[in-house]
C-alpha cells in the first residue's frame, strides 16, 4: 500500500473512532435523561404499586440478561472485525445461544422468584420474553460495534428510549404494572428486530466481511469469554451490594438520596466504558494503527472524565436540588468525591481497553475483584463513619490505588505502539494459538 492509501486508511479509521464514540456518549446522556423522564412519567400516571412492581420486573431482567450474554458480546466487540466470511455464521450462532440462555433463565426466575414480582399469570408469561429482549437488545451494542457501525446502536437506544416514553404514556389508561413493562420491552424488540436486520445487510455488502477469516481457534476464544465473564461478574457485584448496605446501614432516606446521586455518577461510569467498546472493535479491524487509535482513544477518554466531573460539580447539585433541598444535602458531598474519583477510573477502564485489544485479561480481572472487595469492605466502615458520603471516600481511596497499579503498563502500552506500530499485527497469532479457527460453518 502506498503512503497516501496508508494514510488514507489511518484517517479513516480515526473518523470511524470518532463517530462511533461520540454517538454511542450523546446517546448515553439523552438515553439517561430520558430513563429519568420515563420513570417521572410513570410515577405521574401509574398507580405507585404498579410502579414498583414493573420497576423490579424490568430491574431484575437487565441483571438476567447480564449473565445471560455469557460474554458473547465481548467476543463480538473483539473478534467479529477479525471473522471475514464467518461473520455472519458467529452473529447468528451467537444470538441462539444468547436467546437460549436469557428464555431459560428467565423461565427459572418465575419458577422460583418471589410472588410479589409476578402478580398475574401474564406477568409470568411475559417475564422470559422480558429477559429475551433485554438480552438481545443489549447484546447489539457490542455487535455494531464489531462490525464497525457502533453508532447504529445509539440510534437504537434513542429510539428505544423515545418509543417506550410514548407508548407509557399511551397505555396509562391501564394503569397496570403490565403496561409499564410492555411499553418498555414491545418497543425495545422493535428496535432488536430493525437492527439485526441492518447488521445483516453489513456483513453480506462489506467487504472486510468477504474476506478469509483471521480468528484464533476456539479455545482461545473460549479463555477470553470465560475471562471477560469472570470481569463483568466481579464488576456487577459493588453497585448490587452497596443499595443494600446503605439501606440497612442508613436507612431508607439515606437509600433514596444514594440511589438518585448514584444515578448521576453511574451515568458517568457507563460514558468511560462506552469510549473504549469502538476503540477495541477498530483496533481489531485495523491492528497496524494500534498507535494512533490508541492515543486517539486515551485523549477521548480525558475529555470525557474531565467534562463528566466538571458536570458533576457544575450541574449535579442543582440537578438534586429539582429532585429534593434533602436530595440536595444528602448527595452533594458524593457527587464532589466522585468528580475526583472518575478521572482516577477513566485510568483503569483505559488499562481494561488496552488489554482487551491484548488478549490478556488476567491483570484488570485481579484490579477489579480486588477493588470490588476494597470497595464494599472500605464502604461498610466508610458508611457507619460518615453516612452516604462514605461511599464516595471508599471509591476514592481505591479508584487512587487501581490507577497506580495499571498507570505503568498503560505508559508501557502506548510507548510500544508507537515504536513499533506493527507489534500487535504480529503478536495477533500467538505460539499458544495453534491453528485458526476453521472457515466451514
Amino acid at each position: 500500500m502506498t503512503v497516501a492509501g496508508e494514510a488514507s486508511t489511518e484517517q479513516g479509521a480515526q473518523r470511524n473512532l470518532r463517530l462511533n464514540t461520540y454517538s454511542l456518549v450523546l446517546a448515553n446522556l439523552l438515553t439517561a435523561v430520558l430513563g429519568l423522564v420515563f420513570w417521572g412519567v410513570a410515577a405521574r400516571l401509574y398507580p405507585a404499586e404498579a410502579v414498583g412492581i414493573g420497576a423490579a420486573v424490568l430491574n431484575s431482567a437487565v441483571m438476567l440478561s447480564a449473565l445471560s450474554m455469557l460474554s458473547i458480546d465481548s467476543l463480538f466487540e473483539r473478534f467479529l472485525p477479525a471473522a471475514g466470511t464467518r461473520a455472519g455464521y458467529l452473529l447468528q450462532r451467537g444470538f441462539l445461544v444468547v436467546a437460549a440462555a436469557a428464555l431459560v433463565a428467565g423461565a427459572v426466575t418465575v419458577f422460583v422468584g418471589p410472588d410479589s414480582l409476578f402478580v398475574s399469570g401474564a406477568m409470568m408469561l411475559l417475564y422470559p420474553l422480558v429477559v429475551l429482549e433485554h438480552c438481545l437488545f443489549t447484546l447489539e451494542d457490542r455487535a455494531t460495534a464489531g462490525l464497525g457501525v457502533a453508532r447504529w446502536a445509539a440510534l437504537k437506544n434513542i429510539f428505544h428510549a423515545v418509543a417506550k416514553l410514548l407508548a407509557l404514556i399511551a397505555l396509562a389508561w391501564t394503569g397496570s404494572a403490565l403496561s409499564i413493562v410492555l411499553s418498555w420491552v414491545v418497543t425495545g424488540a422493535v428496535a432488536v428486530v430493525v437492527v439485526f436486520r441492518a447488521m445483516r445487510r453489513r456483513y453480506r455488502s462489506e467487504p472486510m466481511f468477504q474476506e478469509p477469516p483471521t480468528l484464533p481457534p476456539r479455545r482461545v476464544l473460549l479463555r477470553y469469554s470465560g475471562t471477560a465473564y469472570a470481569l463483568m461478574a466481579v464488576s456487577a457485584i459493588p453497585p448490587l451490594a452497596l443499595p443494600l448496605l446503605i439501606l440497612s446501614q442508613s436507612g431508607p432516606v439515606a437509600s433514596a438520596h444514594f440511589a438518585i446521586t448514584w444515578s448521576m455518577i453511574a451515568a458517568l461510569y457507563m460514558t468511560l466504558h462506552l469510549i473504549v467498546s469502538p476503540y477495541v472493535a477498530e483496533v481489531a479491524a485495523h491492528p497496524d494503527k494500534v498507535g494512533s487509535l490508541s492515543r486517539r482513544m486515551v485523549i477521548m477518554m480525558a475529555a470525557g472524565a474531565l467534562i463528566g466531573s466538571t458536570g458533576l460539580v457544575v450541574v449535579g447539585p442543582f440537578a438534586l436540588g429539582l429532585v429534593g433541598g434533602d436530595y440536595r444535602a444528602g448527595g452533594e458531598g458524593l457527587l464532589y468525591l466522585a468528580a475526583l474519583f472518575i478521572p482516577l477510573a477513566a485510568i483503569t477502564v483505559v488499562y481494561e481497553g488496552f488489554a482487551r485489544v491484548k488478549r490478556r485479561l488476567g491483570l484488570i480481572l485481579a484490579v477489579r475483584g480486588v477493588a470490588g472487595v476494597l470497595v464494599i469492605g472500605g464502604s461498610v466502615v466508610a458508611i457507619g463513619e460518615w453516612g452516604v458520603i462514605g461511599v464516595g471516600w471508599a471509591h476514592l481511596v481505591v479508584e487512587a490505588v487501581a490507577a497506580a497499579v495499571v498507570l505503568v503498563p498503560i505508559i508501557g502500552f502506548l510507548i510500544r505502539s508507537k515504536r513499533d506500530p506493527q507489534w500487535l499485527v504480529r503478536s495477533s497469532v500467538r505460539p499458544d494459538d495453534d491453528q485458526p479457527i476453521p472457515v466451514t460453518s
